[in-house]
């Protein structure tokens, strides 16, 4: 409606200026939208299967009508006079807010929502569902400890024709016409248990923010007729269009392929673990399965037939595939967009789940001032694209790929948690190296399978290298399972495949291709870059593809100086890694757009398909998952055997023609000089910082059981002793044997390891979200940051206007290490003295200096002291 408000208003449109209102939508007709929106999410199969096994109970129509009422009134607050005043200027006193201001009055009697007294006939339940429902900004406020706070009479006195009573009356007579069911008196309670409340919560939260979205539910006029009908045929539009309803006949393929026909390439032919995963049952009522399987074994294909599958049977209505990294999850946004694009003659919209990139299928799109989006065909992506536009929204996409960390949030006591949870519920589940997460964001994980489960969903775990007592807590997620003893870990089929569904079902997979023999030899040479250059560059002029993995970014750019200063002292530069004319590491500490071409040009040069002629490249963890390399040569630092066999999957990967003395695969692995790992631990079981070792890997009762295996067994048949490598360096018992026979440090240092474990685990529980509890009785802590990593949290620095990098690539922002930047204000985001030329770009901030070139970023200690803290990958 045209002009400023003359009635209770849900909405605003105003001038530039945010003072003159130019146009109103009505708070009836803004809560019949979001109605709608609810009431088109319950009436989906997945979605109402979902919620009725949190709920203990089937959602039958008069149920979902009642829901829906509570979903109508979500915004009953905004009838305060202190929220209208913000929209009519001649309201006297101050503003007013409308979620914790609801929750004031909702429990006085005598109050303006007494109307809503006849609404207990739906049971005891329908106070705390409510509250779930005006908490749909995104966190849930203890309605018993704020009623009395949040009161203010005034608030709720009629003004100027306003009398919020008579609002909440005209509400609910509305809700009376909408939805007739609901107040049929059949007997029946609205659900009661703690998990609905909390996944009903996050309904609403989604069907707020789609009902709020002028793009899908304009304001109306004046001479609209009543808005619930143009809401409920629109909500189904939108629904569809977003493909949160894709058709069942959609998702079948005309042409009768298998699963697996339709996402692979042509010309694939599937190996047996993705056979094996096409056999699997289709349990209606959920499942937890872990593939396991070799770096480069077709896991994701695997999966992506598997999701074909559930989905094609009506059992997920999307796909979440989470990945530890943001490349990661660039890179495989990529392989399943093209995969859609096979199995599905209209395909569903391929969501990227990373913040900071705008993409959907192979569109990109454009950030715009006020939180808009510039998409290339505006009227078809305003729906398709609708889930990538938010961080908050990206699980309400169809197929959606990204990071794991959006997957832990829908756990955290952070801002809409709940909806991601929900959202996720109907989704097949797919994470990805699941081995590589700590214990804190393992404990997390724990909480979401728990979740999904309990929900119905589906679920899926890969991992090249997972430990039998890891595997067990994954697939019994939320049970008291016992651990398996050494001996039957060790003694597991690899590869395989564990599916916990109605049964548990254990399927040993045969090892595609033939076994790999890899020759190990340890090089004592971790404080002697000089060495380790000159290994490598050897073999890069004999014509290997050479990849040496530091575990620091400082060892890294170490070792590459040393290599280029050796290189050109034998003038053969030509063998040096680089990437747009400059010679180059592979590292995390590059801006976004720099690391996006190196990860290019590093499959390009040492990918399945290469050029002729050797090449060195220096690299820390950054290349042992996602990127497809193939060395022909590898050195790397010490590092627990799981990670190590992931390194290894990038040695002699694909089958091809090697140079001459590299036929065979071969591995160094850089030591320290002095055997006794225990010279780095004190007193106190405290293991100091050495190149990463007591920091990235803080646990030396791991890298000494790996060290062992190295001396015991100079020659790693892979995949035949994958497990039995894996085993023997991270089963509890093999590392508390190691601490029995090291003597008191080693014992103090098992304690401290042991500790930290179940500290990590500690700190996850305090902040995840207590799903037994009713939402209505929950609070989340204000004032704090809840990560979905352990740290300190890493900080942005931006650059106004943007730099020219080391690639010739515009930097608009850059990520500082947190203690590079300790104690500078959280209001500081700006780089300042900055100068930059010819790739190099030197800056301030936080009264720190630092330069930014083709080797990354790193303090400049020319210009001040760095905090002696050895960084990570």
């Amino acid at each position: 409606m045209l002009g400023p408000p003359d009635g209770f208003w849900g909405k605003l449109k105003r001038e530039d200026d945010a003072r003159s209102v130019l146009e109103w939508h009505p708070l009836a007709d803004h809560c019949a939208d979001v109605a709608a929106v609810a009431e088109a999410l319950l009436s989906l199969r997945i979605w109402r299967e979902r919620l009725s096994r949190l709920a203990g109970q089937d959602l039958t129509e008069t149920t979902c009508a009642r829901l829906c009422v509570l979903a109508a009134l979500h915004d009953i607050g905004k009838l305060n006079i202190g929220f209208q005043a913000k929209g009519r200027p001649e309201l006297p006193g101050a503003t007013a807010g409308h979620v914790t201001e609801a929750l004031g009055a909702l429990l006085r009697r005598p109050g303006p929502f007494s109307c809503l007294d006849e609404l207990a006939a739906w049971g005891d339940p329908t106070t705390s569902l409510l509250v779930s429902a005006l908490c749909h900004h995104g966190r849930p406020y203890d309605a018993d400890t704020i009623a009395d706070s949040m009161w203010q009479s005034a608030w709720w006195t009629p003004r100027i024709g306003l009398n919020p009573r008579l609002g909440a009356e005209d509400l609910l007579r509305r809700c009376h016409a909408w939805f007739p069911p609901a107040f049929e008196d059949d007997g029946s309670e609205l659900p009661n248990a703690a998990a609905f409340s909390h996944a009903f919560a996050g309904l609403v939260m989604l069907a707020d923010w789609m009902g709020s979205d002028t793009r899908f539910f304009p304001f109306s006029d004046k001479d609209d007729s009543d808005r619930m009908s143009f809401a409920r045929s629109r909500a189904g539009e939108v629904i569809a269009a977003m493909a949160l309803d894709f058709p069942v006949g959609s998702r079948a393929d005309r042409e009768g392929r298998n699963s697996f026909a339709r996402i692979a390439p042509t010309g694939y032919i599937a190996r047996s673990a993705q056979t094996a995963m096409l056999q699997l049952p289709l349990d209606r009522n959920g499942s937890i399965t872990i593939l396991e399987a070799e770096t480069g074994s077709g896991k994701t294909e695997a999966v992506l037939a598997r999701f074909v599958s559930l989905f094609g049977a009506g059992l997920v209505d999307g796909l979440y595939f989470a990945l530890p990294t943001r490349s990661a999850a660039t890179q495989m946004h990529e392989r399943v967009h093209k995969a859609a694009q096979r199995a599905f003659d209209k395909p569903p919209v391929v969501v990227l789940a990373v913040p900071g990139y705008l993409r959907v299928d192979d569109v990109q799109g454009t950030r715009l001032p006020a939180f808009e989006v510039l998409w290339p065909d505006r009227d078809r992506f305003r729906y398709r694209a609708w889930a990538a536009e938010n961080p908050k929204r990206y699980l309400a996409g169809c197929i959606v790929v990204g990071t794991i960390d959006q997957v832990l949030l829908s756990s955290l006591m952070v801002g809409h948690a709940h909806l991601r949870a929900t959202s996720l519920l109907r989704h097949l589940l797919v994470v990805d190296e699941v081995h590589a997460s700590d214990a804190y964001m393992a404990r997390i994980l724990e909480d979401v399978l728990a979740r999904h489960r309990s929900a119905g969903g589906h679920a899926i775990l890969l991992s090249a290298t997972l430990g039998g007592e890891t595997r067990t807590r994954l697939l019994h997620a939320g049970e008291r399972a016992t651990a398996p003893a050494f001996d039957d870990s060790q003694a597991a089929p690899y590869p395989l495949i564990t599916n916990v569904g109605e049964v548990e079902q254990v399927v040993a997979v045969a090892a595609d291709g033939p076994s790999r023999i890899v020759r190990m030899e340890v090089l004592p040479s971790l404080d002697n870059p000089e060495m380790v250059a000159a290994k490598a560059l050897a073999a890069g002029v004999e014509g290997a593809k050479v990849l040496v993995i530091r575990n620091t970014v400082k060892d890294c750019v170490a070792t590459q100086i040393a290599l280029e200063r050796l290189a050109t002292a034998q003038g053969r530069g030509d063998v040096l890694f680089s990437c747009a004319g400059a010679v180059a590491p592979h590292h995390a500490l590059f801006a976004r757009p720099d690391r996006e071409v190196l990860d290019r040009q590093l499959e390009i040069r040492i990918g399945k398909c290469q050029n002729e002629g050797g090449c060195v490249v220096v690299a820390t963890q950054t290349v042992q998952q996602s990127l497809d390399l193939d060395a022909d040569f590898m050195i790397s630092d010490l590092c627990p055997a799981d990670v190590l066999l992931q390194r290894l999957g990038r040695l002699h990967r694909h089958a091809r023609a090697r140079p001459s003395g590299f036929e065979s695969a071969r591995a160094f692995v850089i030591v320290p000089e002095c055997r006794d790992l225990g010279v780095l631990i004190n007193d106190s079981g405290v293991a100091r910082n050495h190149h990463g070792i007591g920091r990235v890997y803080p646990d030396l009762r791991m890298l000494e059981a790996t060290w062992r295996l190295l001396e015991r067994e100079p020659e790693w048949r892979i995949p035949a002793m994958n497990r039995h490598l894996v085993e023997s360096s991270v089963h509890s018992t093999v590392l508390a044997d190691i601490a029995a026979e090291g003597g008191t440090r080693w014992q103090a240092h098992s304690n401290k390891a042991i500790g930290a474990i179940r500290g990590q685990q500690r700190q996850a529980d305090l902040n995840l979200v207590d799903w037994f509890k009713p939402y209505s009785e929950m609070s989340f802590p204000t004032g704090e940051r809840i990560a979905t990593r352990l740290g300190e949290g890493d900080r942005l620095v931006h650059f106004s206007p943007p730099v020219i990098g080391p690639f010739g690539l515009a930097v608009k922002e850059l990520t500082l290490r947190s203690w590079w930047v300790r104690g500078v204000p959280a209001e500081e985001t700006e780089a300042g003295a900055v100068t930059s030329a010819r790739g190099v770009t030197s800056f301030c901030f936080g009264g720190r200096s630092f330069i930014y070139d083709r080797l990354g970023l790193r303090p400049d200690r020319a210009q001040a002291s760095e905090v002696a803290e050895e960084d990570g990958p």
